[in-house]
């Protein structure tokens, strides 16, 4: 069986038709876990009301006091019964055949511990883009060297098109309740970093960008930003992945730069923090001389350095 995991907070505009391609789905051996997050609008409201309607037990409602996304997602994995978990955020769609294709995947590439579907994005009903991978057109299989793909162009993996094996987060571990942004992309990672995964390059979810209350649209706090926690990646189960561990340390370093050189003080103090926490012997030699030196002659070299690869991305 496969456990559907819906985080709720306030999304009374987007619920139901999230939870109606859910119920649509040709494939039906699968429970529906909604965790309400102490939503404030009528999203609790709306979803008893459809359980109403529908009157049978598929559809399993938490309600909790709100902990944030991570927090939410935990809820619902542990309250599952499925042997695999399929994360779907609130405001997002189904194809109808969505659950059949990732059990196909599942019985193709059973080595795999995760196994993503590629998405498409719309707005207000229209089809905006189809998420680019850098994988050949239709890829469906397992994805080899993930930290080293040459033209790789995001994560691949979605928080609304995935599949997870539920044994897997006794070894890597739950959401990271800590982080407000890229949240998704710690756990994605984390299993790649020690488990084999599998992707299938055909758009069977929607991402709605006029859905109400979307995470992207707020300020990403450093204190909130994967980057600040960096140092979770020093245990040894993901620094046995030396691949992986140069590159998330790497990843973390660039993403710090903007926040490290701000006039924000505060955002600046919290950058100190976090640049401290980075493993130097990992990373390209000029990181320890931006993050090391004294403040006045790193903004100069930081200066230098943006000048000189402005120029060079020129020619």
């Amino acid at each position: 069986m496969i456990s559907v995991v819906i985080p709720l907070y306030n999304k009374e505009r987007s619920i139901i038709a999230t939870l109606e391609s859910v119920l649509a789905q040709t494939y039906t051996d699968y429970e529906v876990i909604v965790v309400d997050d102490g939503s404030t609008d009528n999203s609790l409201k709306a979803v008893r009301e459809k359980m109403s309607e529908l009157g049978n037990g598929r559809i399993r409602v938490i309600h909790k006091e709100n902990g944030g996304v991570c927090s939410a997602r935990n809820c619902g994995i542990q309250e599952s019964q499925g042997e695999y978990v399929a994360l779907l955020d609130a405001d997002d769609i189904l194809d109808k055949n969505y659950l059949q294709e990732q059990v196909k995947m599942i019985a193709d590439f059973p080595e795999a511990a995760m196994w993503g579907i590629n998405f498409a994005e719309t707005n207000n009903g229209q089809l905006v883009r189809k998420l680019a991978t850098g994988l050949p057109d239709g890829h469906r299989g397992y994805v080899e060297n993930y930290f080293q793909m040459k033209g790789r162009i995001s994560d691949l993996f979605c928080s609304s098109s995935v599949v997870i094996r539920k044994e897997v987060f006794d070894k890597v571990g739950m959401f990271d309740e800590r982080i407000k942004y890229a949240e998704d992309t710690d756990m994605w990672w984390r299993i790649i970093a020690t488990h084999k995964v599998a992707f299938y390059d055909h758009y069977m979810v929607f991402y709605q960008w006029d859905a109400e209350n979307r995470a992207l649209q707020r300020k990403v706090q450093l204190k909130n930003f994967l980057p600040y926690f960096v140092d979770k990646y020093q245990h040894s189960v993901f620094r046995q992945n030396k691949v992986f561990y140069q590159w998330v340390n790497q990843w973390s370093a660039q993403q710090l730069r903007c926040y490290y050189f701000t006039a924000d003080r505060t955002m600046r103090q919290d950058a100190v923090v976090a640049v401290n926490n980075l493993d130097y012997s990992v990373i390209p030699f000029k990181y320890r001389l931006l993050y090391k030196y004294p403040y006045i002659l790193a903004v100069m070299m930081n200066r230098f350095d943006r000048w000189y690869h402005s120029r060079s991305f020129c020619k």
